[in-house]
């Protein structure tokens, strides 16, 4: 049998098949310490280690050395092991898909994962970005922050094409506007698509009080009323343009159905700046309603 040594990292010796059985059973598969997922990068990676080619194994001990190291991104054909670190606030990196790497994630380390991060006015669809159906430009470096940053695209995170092997336990979307979080609504997770997380039959806490079981919805989905591109849309009512009232919306490029829909630099992020239902359109004050520079999705591993 071949022992695995770490050269020069001070490691002992373990039998390669069981050190491999500890860190991960296979593509995809829970029991192990890591999670393989083939064609994938993180992009910024803290240190690079150069190992022998195939030594997948000896990469994903390394990053075991890091408490904050959350992934490793290894190059079966170079053997170049590239380590990554939770930021502050356990912020991660961007991954991109790169079909040269494969990603190994460590389970137990990462716990919140950004999956989503959109930009409003890049004239890019949100709901066709998420689904996959629209690959967006490449995201800046920036993207990773929800701060009003040079970021002009929609990233979004290759690992939901895996959504039905990832643990996730929560499903929190945010809105953020100069860099500050204006809204949160948090949905249960397990034994969700891609596509069904976001209903209220779901939802877990929201910082709208008023989002609660006593409370009408005529639409509550990411898909929303499509002739009108108005995606992940959380409404109330529709008492004719005037009087539509709700939470939150997505408003989409090229179509719209009424003149609170009708605006420039779409995709839009609107919602209620108060802690109930609005109406969209101007109302007694004018600032019932606010936009958003950014909207993120992030999942919760548990």
């Amino acid at each position: 049998m071949d022992w695995l040594t770490m050269r020069g990292m001070g490691w002992w010796r373990l039998p390669w098949l069981w050190t491999a059985f500890f860190l991960f059973s296979g593509a995809h598969q829970r029991e192990g310490l890591f999670t393989r997922y083939p064609g994938m990068r993180v992009r910024t990676p803290h240190l690079t280690v150069r190992l022998s080619p195939g030594q997948a194994t000896a990469c994903c001990l390394t990053c075991v050395q890091y408490d904050s190291c959350y992934g490793a991104n290894f190059h079966e054909e170079d053997g170049v092991c590239e380590i990554s670190l939770l930021g502050v606030g356990g912020r991660t990196e961007l991954v991109d898909a790169n079909q040269s790497w494969n990603l190994y994630i460590r389970r137990n380390v990462l716990q919140r994962e950004l999956v989503l991060r959109a930009t409003a006015g890049s004239g890019v669809s949100v709901k066709d970005t998420w689904l996959g159906t629209t690959v967006p430009p490449p995201a800046q470096d920036t993207c990773v922050s929800m701060e009003t940053t040079s970021c002009m695209t929609h990233y979004r995170n290759p690992i939901v094409n895996h959504w039905n092997q990832l643990p996730i336990s929560q499903v929190i979307l945010e809105l953020y506007k100069r860099g500050l979080k204006v809204a949160s609504v948090t949905f249960d997770g397990r034994g969700t698509s891609i596509s069904d997380w976001f209903s209220f039959s779901r939802l877990l806490n929201s910082s709208w009080g008023s989002m609660n079981s006593s409370a009408t919805y005529n639409y509550f989905s990411i898909d929303g009323h499509a002739n009108c591109a108005r995606f992940f849309f959380i409404n109330q009512n529709y008492w004719g343009c005037p009087l539509d009232a709700g939470w939150m919306v997505v408003l989409d490029p090229h179509h719209y159905c009424c003149t609170w829909d009708n605006l420039p630099n779409k995709p839009v992020f609107l919602y209620s700046s108060l802690d109930v239902a609005v109406t969209y359109e101007s109302g007694i004050l004018g600032t019932e309603k606010d936009f958003a520079d950014v909207m993120a999705i992030f999942l919760l591993y548990g």
